[in-house]
């Protein structure tokens, strides 16, 4: 009744969960090195005109019509064309709207125009560090000694953000002391912040976001970050409490809603924001943030051909400006087939990220199944003292392809012993069985590897050898709750009484685990015990409620226990959320209980 394969592994694997929490939100920027107002204290002395046009651009800003809020800058400048602040106004509105390089040149002329150094130099740091030129903020503007003025602050705090996005943590960390301790400002306090969340310092990031809401009490940004260190916890309940709570505060705040939608495609109910993007698409087509959370919904349903066609013509610098954005686009194309589109954009997030892990794998690998193992290894390169299973396998994987047997099984040796045997099935199946297997032999009293070598003939489809090591770990350990799920599953189509039985005995072993009711769920509608799955699936979703699988199973136990209307209702549900794998066969089960309803109506 439920198809083989829902196993688990011995490991759980989070890093696509981790890079999908870095969603990116509208540009505001990730260190932003400056207020957006570019001249406080001053009276630029516009005409009357040019303040009009100011003011309806902020008003702009403020429904997050970008683009309208850029034409009226543009319009204003172009009145009064040698007003320098003008210029860098204008070049702020195109940082904001991910214009990087014309606010660039904006800012260039209003410097040839005679602007100080303090009106263009923030925005001209934010565009440049979000454009990835952070070896060239480092190189053009040096550490600023022993000056203590607004400038060198200023430079202190960009150059923070370039350190931490080089993955230099204790560079960025003394940069940053040092700027707060001349510009203590809202500004510099939430750029500390996200230094502190980019490090994995959530402690330190709550603090700092504590601190910027009592400047700034109930600032959208400060609670928003606060969601992401919830997010990134994966608490995804208290997440979107705190998201809806946010949006019900501001509920004509763009960025809240975006918020919103960023924790509801995170924890995998797009389905509930999906009309919330369309609505602000309809109203602002050309937002390119809503676009690209558009295209991670219709991703998430499947659908990774429609994904791309939206995101890909978005502007390059934008897509680029954040790392898990570039990650997510790149999988995209990949996703489409449009593989060396995917390798060009994961070759730019390389170099604009170094220290970035994910991007550089997955690179590697493309070029591995391109059969191109030396581009392989110049991309691991920086890596090649690395501990990491994921990267020993690329490199065996790599010498492999070279002909290199010696120095692959090196590699494959140290993955091995790194914990890492699980990642040999991205090998070949001949040689990550052998080596995995005469490493169990040699070493009998290793059990993570005897697990590992029982999930890896698991993946490969050798069944009938998976379940002899399965028997073989049940019996060493009865209350291996991972190789009683697994058994059970093996033997179900052979033994299914004793299919039964494995998987009582895995929930009793771990009976908070949604997976293990799911699957004990599964063999007691096997038996045809409808009321006992009710009760076993009712658990598992209560501890999972946003499975899909898991209440796609409930619906089938309800249907068989004669619980009809809860089963539609659950089934309307599912297929209206859609984005799970059995969602073909719950839109199959809701279209004949349809009909079979229609009939029976017109036979009274």
């Amino acid at each position: 009744m439920v198809a083989l394969g829902s196993f688990l592994m011995s490991r759980t694997l989070l890093r696509a969960v981790l890079l999908s929490l870095a969603l990116a939100l509208p540009v505001s920027n990730a260190f932003a090195a400056v207020d957006p107002n570019i001249f406080p204290g001053r009276d630029p002395g516009f005409s009357k005109k040019v303040e009009l046009l100011l003011r309806d651009a902020d008003k702009a800003f403020r429904a997050n019509d970008k683009p309208e809020a850029v034409r009226l800058l543009s319009l204003a400048s172009s009145l009064e064309p040698t007003n320098f602040y003008l210029l860098a106004r204008l070049a702020e509105a195109q940082n904001l709207s991910g214009n990087f390089s014309a606010a660039l040149d904006r800012l260039q002329r209003a410097r040839q125009l005679g602007a100080p150094t303090d009106v263009v130099l923030g925005p001209t740091l934010d565009a440049m560090i979000s454009m990835g030129q952070n070896q060239r903020v480092l190189d053009l503007f040096p550490d600023p000694g022993t000056k203590t003025n607004y400038e060198a602050g200023l430079i202190l705090r960009a150059r923070a953000g370039a350190f931490q996005a080089l993955g230099q943590g204790e560079a960025a960390n003394a940069a940053m002391k040092r700027s707060l301790s001349i510009l203590n400002d809202y500004y510099g306090i939430m750029t500390s912040a996200r230094i502190a969340l980019m490090q994995g310092n959530f402690a330190g990031a709550d603090s700092q976001a504590d601190a910027a809401l009592k400047l700034k009490p109930g600032d959208i940004d400060a609670r928003m970050l606060k969601v992401d260190l919830v997010l990134l916890k994966q608490n995804f309940v208290v997440a979107r409490q705190m998201a809806d709570k946010l949006l019900a505060d501001n509920p004509n705040s763009a960025s809240a809603m975006l918020m919103r939608t960023k924790v509801y495609v995170v924890s995998d109910r797009p389905d509930v924001v999906e009309p919330e993007v369309d609505r602000l698409l309809a109203a602002s087509p050309d937002l390119m943030i809503a676009r690209y959370f558009k295209a991670m919904i219709v991703g998430q349903r499947g659908d990774i051909k429609g994904a791309w066609d939206i995101v890909q013509g978005l502007p390059k610098e934008y897509l680029q400006a954040d790392p898990a954005m570039t990650l997510n686009v790149a999988n995209m194309a990949i996703g489409a087939g449009y593989v060396d589109s995917g390798a060009t954009i994961l070759t730019v997030a390389v170099q604009r990220f170094p220290f970035l892990l994910e991007p550089r794998l997955q690179l590697a690998d493309i070029r591995l199944r391109q059969k191109s193992p030396q581009y392989a290894l110049n991309t691991l390169t920086i890596l090649r003292d690395s501990n990491d299973p994921r990267v020993l396998v690329l490199f065996a994987r790599a010498y492999q392809l070279k002909g290199d047997t010696k120095t692959a099984q090196k590699y494959i040796l140290q993955t091995i012993e790194a914990g890492g045997g699980e990642e040999l099935r991205n090998m070949d199946k001949d040689v990550a069985l052998r080596s995995l297997g005469d490493y169990a032999a040699i070493h009998p009293s290793n059990s993570l590897v005897r697990k590992q070598y029982a999930l890896l003939l698991l993946s490969f489809g050798e069944l009938a050898k998976a379940q002899s090591a399965y028997e073989q770990l049940v019996r060493e350990d009865p209350s291996d709750a991972v190789s009683l799920n697994n058994l059970s599953w093996l033997v179900v189509k052979d033994d299914p009484r004793r299919a039964l039985s494995l998987a009582q005995r895995a929930v009793r072993a771990e009976p908070s685990s949604a997976n293990y009711l799911d699957t004990l769920g599964s063999m007691q509608m096997n038996q045809t015990d409808f009321k006992a799955a009710v009760a076993s699936l009712r658990k598992a979703r209560d501890l999972a409620r946003d499975n899909a699988t898991i209440s796609y199973h409930l619906a089938l136990a309800l249907e068989g226990a004669g619980e009809r209307a809860q089963s539609q209702a659950l089934l309307q549900a599912l297929v209206k959320r859609g984005g799970f794998g059995d969602l073909d066969a719950a839109k199959a089960l809701l279209a004949s209980k349809l009909k079979m309803a229609g009939q029976t109506q017109s036979t009274r």
